[in-house]
């Protein structure tokens, strides 16, 4: 039929002129965040984190940053994790490869700034380096001791090499 496309788009214009409005006041209200939005700032839960290493090897543009210490149980710990928002294409990829599901996005989405500098964000808490502090402390304290090797099974008693059948001898060529 001719201008069917022309009914239905009229159609959908009256409905959503008549609707209800969804207008905020945009500093006094926000909108909420989904649950799989991707910005803002990177948040981490720092007991779940085992500092593997994955999230800064699987990101395309090398946006974070951290640095891993050991204790005296060798046991990896964060020294800094740094996120560069500004170097950051959102792709979940970290967070897609965080093993223990330590890392994720927090729902703010004003992160425009003047300056530059602003875009890097320290992702570790002050909370969390004294966590650190303390663990490195008590590791410190109490280390474990290193883990004594199995000593290897006693093989069995070895039977003695049967010989070989004469018509079996290999004989070299002439």
């Amino acid at each position: 039929m001719f201008g069917k496309g022309l009914i239905t788009g009229m159609g959908i214009t009256i409905r959503h002129f008549f609707g209800k409005k969804a207008t905020f006041c945009y500093p006094e209200e926000k909108l909420t965040m989904t649950e799989h939005f991707r910005g803002g700032h990177l948040t981490i839960d720092y007991k779940k984190c085992i500092a593997c290493q994955l999230c800064a090897i699987q990101c395309p543009n090398q946006a974070i940053k951290l640095k891993v210490v050991t204790d005296a149980n060798r046991k990896r710990h964060l020294e800094s994790y740094v996120h560069s928002m500004g170097r950051c294409l959102y792709c979940d990829l970290c967070i897609e490869g965080c093993a223990p599901h330590a890392l994720s996005w927090d729902k703010d989405y004003e992160i425009s700034t003047w300056h530059k500098e602003d875009l890097v964000h320290q992702v570790m808490t002050d909370e969390d380096r004294s966590y650190l502090a303390e663990v490195m402390t008590q590791a410190a304290a109490n280390p474990t001791p290193p883990p004594v090797p199995k000593a290897a099974p006693k093989p069995a008693a070895a039977a003695p090499p049967a010989a070989k059948p004469a018509d079996t001898e290999v004989k070299p060529r002439e």
